[in-house]
């Protein structure tokens, strides 16, 4: 049937054009003119995700106009990447509900009361990656719908991660778009936080928490105060009961050198975090690996069980036999050179490749040209089928604007802060020994200085000492906070994380900690000697200096890729602290190229400010080459160094979610 007034082809039994919105007959009075949106099963249009309200929008015609009004849902309404109450709405208007793209002919459709994600349709278009002059992944296209589970596999080097990356958004094509529903995912990064679930190879879990607190931190972050506590708590059991994991609820999960749950447990655990937002598409990299035959089961009927509540599971494996692939509806295989040699039903793979076992797949393509599977594949009926029906239309580049957190930056900062003190508590052992830093090196202060032999006191050491000591525990406590968890950081950020509240979450804990160490420091320098600045302004510039140091660290922690290599750069960054400090040559027999350089340094103007705060009469300040008039000019340029380094350590973690 064609639409009266775009001409498009319909449906027979449509009421309402899909396209242009408008009635195909000319009796109104019997088609249905208003919609519900929701989670709730008796909505017109059931949208099964944790993140839609149970009754979420309704969609009315007005005279010659469709009407979208949000009925007051927890995580809003938007149509083209603008938050809505209520808006008329038009066929290319793009309405976007949790993640979930939609455009008016499919709310209007006769078969609306359908689940929405039963027309759900994830397309690859083109796909290509190329590093330098080598091709990755060569033009690849691909759909996939609801309910398949895919196994991705291909021999070592083939592209299986890199496709995968590029399909699930971590990774941006050299050309060509992954779509949703004729959404790029590519362009709208945010658009679809929640909807698309990432396991990678490695676990990226506190393994300080036990099961059930992981669980609960990550749904509150995610999913904020849009479920009641009853509401998250039957929502963390059933996804426990989903993975099997309801008995280990209260166990730590811990690490091999640890004692805590079983390896398969972790990677239960693992899925279990993307599976709190109920994702319609979930992605996993060897999420078997390492694990015995058994589990490995295990781990593939959970995740087919998945997919047969209509998710579309997509995973890479090495383990190709014969359980393996009569678990999966569908294989994809990619060829050397990252060519698509088969994409199609599992359970005809080894017959389209002739062979007898699945795992001589990958001798046949390492034995054969590069070029081959791929003109071959091309040919057959399986791309005709899965790929070429499946994106018979032409993919948009719409861009929607910058999606806001639909879980405040100040909820999400407070469910960090208090995530990140239990971590530090059960990690004891590592929490001791930034705690005994400051007492030791204390102690070592009140044996060399206050051992009342020196004829004249060393105030100038002993300051310069409690210096050094503070901006060495500022740096040490937070060169590693950032990189330690870079994993967890980028799935969390993917998945809505605010970068301003993770990163004030690790400064107030770390600046509590800095504020203990510099009170210990305090004590131990009126213990070790009489002292004339009072101790109040002596305790305030050591934390104030610990804090901008503390910020230094934090700067390194997000630009390096391991731990061993911030704490390697620790020391580095601490010996022009030392050596152009002031005290140990003169500031007044510097040069002048080696006192502006003395100028980038934190110690040279906090050890001046203790000076001129100490020093009343002026001696000491004069004695080293210091002025006594730069009390408001030493507080400017640590107060600018604070805010340089904070606002360099922000862009640096927020390049690393990258």
């Amino acid at each position: 049937m064609l639409c009266p007034h775009c001409k498009q082809n319909l449906d027979e039994d449509s009421r309402f054009c899909g396209f242009c919105g408008k009635p195909v007959s000319s009796s109104q009075s019997d088609s249905k003119c208003s919609y519900s949106i929701g989670r709730a099963p008796e909505n017109d249009l059931v949208l099964d995700n944790v993140r839609v309200s149970r009754s979420h929008a309704r969609l009315y015609r007005q005279g010659t106009q469709w009407i979208l009004e949000d009925l007051g849902s927890r995580n809003g309404t938007l149509v083209n990447g603008k938050a809505i109450s209520r808006t008329a709405i038009n066929p290319e208007d793009l309405i976007v509900i949790a993640g979930l793209p939609l455009r008016l002919g499919e709310i209007i459709r006769p078969q609306a009361q359908q689940r929405w994600n039963d027309n759900l349709r994830f397309t690859a278009h083109n796909l290509c990656f190329k590093v330098q002059d080598k091709t990755i992944i060569d033009d690849i296209s691909l759909c996939f719908q609801p309910g398949q589970f895919v196994g991705l596999v291909g021999p070592s080097g083939s592209g299986k991660t890199t496709l995968m990356m590029m399909l699930n958004g971590y990774l941006t094509p050299t050309s060509g778009l992954t779509m949703l529903n004729r959404l790029s995912v590519h362009h709208n990064p945010t658009a679809f936080q929640g909807q698309i679930g990432y396991v990678p190879q490695d676990d990226i879990i506190h393994r300080e928490l036990t099961v059930g607190e992981s669980l609960t931190y990550t749904s509150k972050l995610r999913l904020g105060e849009s479920l009641s506590p009853d509401e998250r708590e039957a929502q963390i059991q059933k996804i426990l009961q989903s993975v099997n994991m309801t008995s280990s609820r209260d166990v730590l999960i811990g690490s091999p050198e640890k004692k805590g749950i079983s390896g398969g447990q972790r990677k239960r655990v693992n899925m279990a975090q993307e599976l709190i937002t109920e994702p319609l598409l979930y992605f996993l990299d060897e999420p078997t690996s390492g694990l015995d035959p058994s589990t490995d089961h295990e781990v593939m009927i959970l995740l087919k069980s998945t997919a047969d509540r209509g998710h579309i599971v997509i995973l890479t494996t090495h383990k190709i036999d014969q359980r393996n692939i009569s678990l999966f509806s569908h294989l994809l295989v990619l060829g050397l050179g990252g060519k698509l040699a088969y994409y199609g039903p599992a359970s005809e793979a080894t017959a389209y490749f002739h062979v007898s076992e699945p795992d001589d797949i990958i001798k046949y393509l390492k034995g054969c040209p590069e070029e081959e599977p791929k003109q071959r594949y091309r040919e057959s009926k399986y791309y005709r089928e899965m790929v070429l029906e499946g994106i018979n239309h032409v993919p948009e580049n719409t861009v929607l604007g910058k999606r806001r957190f639909t879980v405040p930056a100040f909820y999400q900062y407070m469910v960090l802060l208090s995530r990140n003190l239990l971590v530090k508590w059960r990690d004891y052992f590592s929490s001791l020994i930034l705690l005994l830093q400051a007492p030791i090196i204390g102690l070592f202060m009140l044996l060399v200085f206050g051992s009342g032999k020196a004829k004249v006191p060393n105030k100038p050491g002993l300051l310069f000492m409690m210096l050094v000591a503070s901006i060495w525990l500022g740096t040490s406590n937070s060169a590693r906070e950032i990189v330690g968890e870079q994993t967890i950081f980028r799935r969390e950020h993917k998945a809505a994380l605010s970068l301003p509240a993770y990163l004030f979450s690790k400064i107030t804990i770390l600046g509590m900690l800095c504020a203990l160490q510099c009170l210990i420091l305090t004590a131990f320098g009126y213990a070790s000697m009489e002292l004339e600045i009072a101790w109040g302004g002596l305790y305030l510039v050591l934390w104030l200096t610990s804090l901008v140091a503390m910020l230094m660290g934090l700067l390194i922690s997000s630009i390096v890729k391991t731990g061993e290599a911030a704490m390697a750069l620790v020391p580095i960054t601490l010996i022009p602290q030392v050596v152009m400090g002031g005290l140990i040559v003169k500031f007044d027999y510097f040069s002048d190229l080696v006192k502006i350089l003395s100028g980038t340094m934190l110690s040279r103007w906090a050890f001046e400010l203790l000076l001129i705060l100490e020093d009343t009469g002026g001696m000491l300040i004069k004695d080293l080459g210091f002025s006594a008039d730069n009390k408001a000019a030493d507080l400017v340029v640590i107060s600018l160094m604070m805010i340089l380094f904070g606002t360099v350590a922000y862009l640096a973690v927020k390049n690393k979610k990258h």
